[in-house]
């Protein structure tokens, strides 16, 4: 009997000894997950694009057709770079991959060529993830200019499809850009135009991003991979006319 009870007694202990070991794995797999959360949601812009730096360079690289990518991070043009990066950015609850359905489309998770976001101005304008800012910092310096995306000429669309919407942009003369840099937030995106693009309906030739108003980090077609340049020495060497510039919008 005593034997018995001996047993019985070890038996409890084991048991007990068993569930507070599986109680405190579980707790510490739970700080684990509370702590993976917190240092996601902590990375920021900056850390994102960094990371893309010396990626190569190649016009085009996304695609809706059977074969093709909607996201990738092993080359980029300068649009991709944007998108890939917010997706990253916004990816803690979803895959960036998932993210890109709803940052690079419009409705977003209709995933398809034609409601892809051709161009970044309309993008900034629809999506929750953009925020044009180009007339909050340029004030009475920021100039005005109505435009046609993809407007029907006799040579055809600049995308081949049937869409166009006429909007206006808000943007900032070369030569004035040095005059507001000082309002610009440290992380900002960053875009350029060619001046009469509107008459073919066009919006941006190229786009990146600005940090500490200074460094400009984009995928460059000349040097064949993302690359960081002095902003207003890049500025200055380009045939760009106008700058537009907007915000990355972190919290949704």
């Amino acid at each position: 009997m005593k034997k018995n009870t001996l047993i019985i007694i070890l038996i409890v202990i084991i048991v007990i000894l068993s569930a507070v070991i599986l109680v405190n794995r579980e707790e510490e797999i739970q700080e684990e997950e509370v702590q993976e959360e917190e240092d996601r949601e902590e990375i920021s812009l900056k850390q994102v694009v960094y990371g893309f730096l010396e990626t190569p360079y190649k016009l085009g690289p996304l695609g809706e057709k059977e074969g093709e990518e909607i996201y990738r991070t092993d080359v980029f043009d300068c649009t991709t770079l944007v998108l890939v990066s917010v997706s990253n950015l916004h990816s803690n609850e979803i895959s960036p991959e998932e993210r890109m359905k709803e940052v690079n489309y419009y409705p977003p998770e209709e995933v398809s060529f034609e409601n892809r976001l051709h161009f970044s101005t309309y993008r900034n304008k629809v999506s929750p993830f953009f925020e044009d800012i180009t007339k909050k910092v340029g004030g009475d310096i920021a100039k005005e200019k109505d435009i046609v995306l993809n407007k029907e000429r006799e040579e055809g669309r600049i995308i081949d499809i049937d869409w166009e919407k006429k909007i206006t942009l808000n943007y900032i003369e070369k030569e004035d850009v040095s005059q507001i840099i000082h309002r610009l937030p440290l992380e900002v995106g960053v875009a350029f135009m060619m001046e009469e693009d509107e008459k073919i309906g066009l919006d941006i030739r190229h786009e990146g991003f600005l940090f500490e108003k200074e460094n400009f980090v984009h995928a460059s077609r000349n040097k064949g991979k993302v690359v960081e340049e002095n902003f207003l020495d890049f500025l200055e060497e380009t045939n760009y006319f106008g700058v537009i510039f907007f915000k990355i919008n972190q919290k949704l």
